[in-house]
């Protein structure tokens, strides 16, 4: 019988204190992760190389003004909870996690019967991960958190947004689109079942983090708003690297639309790209000329490895989810091409197991891990290995079954020395209203972990500029594969906003053991920090089959 293909940490944490729907790596190498659905709102740290969760839970702090209502059928709003689940983020150039939305709950005010829906946040939070304080007592919990703007003046957003995505764009401001609004209107498609509905989000909205410009700021000319085909719930978005279209945003995940028939017959949209900075006459939205084979909801959607140039190229891939039964099929989207317009290929790959509620994880090595989830059958506990530069499968079969069921509401992030943390997801009668109780953390550990010596990177500058060279020495003299720059991740709903890995062009250095490497455009790789990894050509593996990455050290792109 074949050996399985990696290995599951048998000391992983049995409590991670609070649920890990959301999961952040920051920087310093901890993984920020939290729940916040009940009061009081807690977020802790995990630090991988003590493998401890913090004692202290890092509190989301209370909005600290009234403000007008966004929508004329609600009357002034009370100081609404901080409740940042189901939130968007993403990670700013300066190391900081911006996280905005979450949901608001009933009731609102004047509304008693019927009780209006769920709906969405308008407040929008900061999580520094190295306050700036004094030196002397340790931190106090309440300054890793605050509120956007400051307290006398925070930035809000425009409306509210549960399920929002979260976007850094190349000149270092966030990109928010889609989600729920805090707009609750009568339903005009079917006024007795339900007799209120919540209005998408349509609006985009930048962050601008500095300067004078510093807050949120709408777009509201119309067209400019979302288009009904793109998803309002975690639109899968990446910034397209390069090519005619490099520095838009593509969306890849739809929806069902009403047309104009009577009664209301819904139809597939088309995945869009949105341009942040266009201007009449051009247009803000263009759509993708054709469709997958089906919608999916419930996917995984991955921006696959930029390689280095001339090989570079922006190809973005839609795993698995549901759509009358569970589907195990990718689908793919080239956005590079500069003489043919952007189609979808559907069922480029086939997974072993049809699989919803999973995560994609891209780890240094080029390979995509797709694990957890759940089908018709229950819980998918295996999980699969994709070979992004060849698009064949590694293993769909080697892999050890994980030792916790991931479903709804879990997350996986690849950490700074290669292995992959799991946590959260739903667990039957846990108590929660939505049983998003599961608190056992679990950590994969690659194959290319057990295969031989890893490179050392004993020496790498902290900060490098954009179209730049930089010199890196290694602790020793051998074949390597490839250099690379992966953002840490930021995850939730199998939607990681942070996903990103690039390839660099390099030569050798003065001497055998040093690297001059090239640095990436800031469109290839905005703004922030990023970890570097070197990988070992794999004929110097123990079985030759797999590239062994260094641990990735943090360095930052200004």
């Amino acid at each position: 019988m074949a050996e399985p293909i990696g290995e599951w940490e048998e000391d992983a944490p049995e409590d991670s204190k609070v649920v890990a729907v959301h999961a952040c790596l920051t920087h310093l190498g901890h993984v920020l992760f939290f729940h916040c659905r009940s009061y009081p709102f807690w977020t802790r740290l995990y630090d991988p190389g003590t493998n401890e969760i913090s004692e202290e839970n890092y509190v989301v702090p209370k909005w600290p003004v009234y403000y007008e209502a966004a929508s004329p059928l609600v009357q002034a709003y009370t100081i609404q909870a901080s409740k940042i689940f189901c939130s968007g983020h993403c990670f700013l150039p300066n190391g900081k996690l911006l996280v905005a939305g979450g949901e608001l709950n009933n009731p609102y005010p004047d509304a008693f019967e019927p009780i209006a829906p769920d709906r969405g946040l308008r407040y929008s939070f900061i999580f520094d991960p190295d306050p700036d304080v004094d030196p002397g007592p340790p931190v106090p919990a309440t300054d890793f958190w605050s509120v956007t703007g400051s307290s006398e003046a925070p930035h809000i957003m425009i409306k509210g947004r549960w399920y929002p995505t979260l976007t850094l764009l190349h000149n270092g401001t966030v990109l928010c689109m889609a989600g729920l609004t805090d707009e609750v209107v009568p339903n005009p498609y079917s006024p007795a079942d339900p007799p209120f509905i919540v209005l998408h989000n349509r609006i985009p909205e930048i962050y601008t983090p500095s300067g004078i410009s510093e807050g949120w700021a709408s777009n509201l000319l119309e067209a400019a708003k979302k288009p009904v085909d793109v998803s309002y719930s975690y639109p899968d978005a990446h910034v397209i690297p390069l090519g005619d279209l490099k520095g838009m945003v593509f969306y890849a995940s739809t929806q069902l639309v009403p047309n104009d028939a009577r009664p209301t017959v819904y139809t597939e949209g088309y995945s869009q790209i949105f341009d942040p900075f266009a201007s009449d006459p051009d247009p803000y939205w263009t759509a993708i000329e054709n469709k997958r084979t089906s919608p999916s909801e419930a996917s995984a959607g991955v921006l696959l490895p930029i390689r280095k140039y001339p090989d570079d190229q922006a190809r973005v891939i839609i795993t698995g989810g549901r759509w009358d039964g569970f589907l195990n099929r990718i689908d793919l989207i080239d956005l590079s091409p500069a003489e043919d317009s952007p189609l979808w290929e559907s069922a480029v790959q086939e997974m072993r197991y049809a699989r919803a509620d999973h995560n994609a994880v891209i780890l240094p090595d080029r390979s995509l891990l797709i694990i957890g989830g759940v089908n018709s059958g229950g819980s998918v506990l295996t999980p699969e290995l994709l070979d992004t530069d060849t698009m064949e499968w590694i293993s769909q079969e080697l892999l050890p079954d994980m030792p916790v069921a991931r479903h709804y509401h879990s997350t996986a992030i690849l950490l700074p020395d290669g292995r992959v943390l799991l946590g959260g997801g739903r667990v039957s009668n846990g108590g929660d209203v939505e049983d998003d109780t599961e608190r056992r953390f679990s950590i994969y550990k690659p194959q290319y972990l057990l295969e031989g010596g890893r490179p050392v990177i004993t020496d790498a500058p902290d900060e490098i500029n954009y179209e730049d060279t930089f010199e890196i020495t290694l602790d020793g003299t051998y074949q390597i594969d490839s250099i690379c720059l992966m953002k840490p991740g930021a995850v939730t709903h199998g939607n990681n906003m942070d996903q990103r890995y690039i390839e660099l062009n390099f030569s050798h250095g003065g001497s055998l053991n040093e690297y001059v490497v090239e640095t990436p455009d800031v469109y290839k790789a905005p703004p922030g920090y990023y970890m570097l990894f070197v990988l070992k050509d794999k004929t110097l593996s123990t079985s030759g089959d797999w590239k062994i990455p260094s641990i990735g050290k943090f360095i930052k792109i200004s």
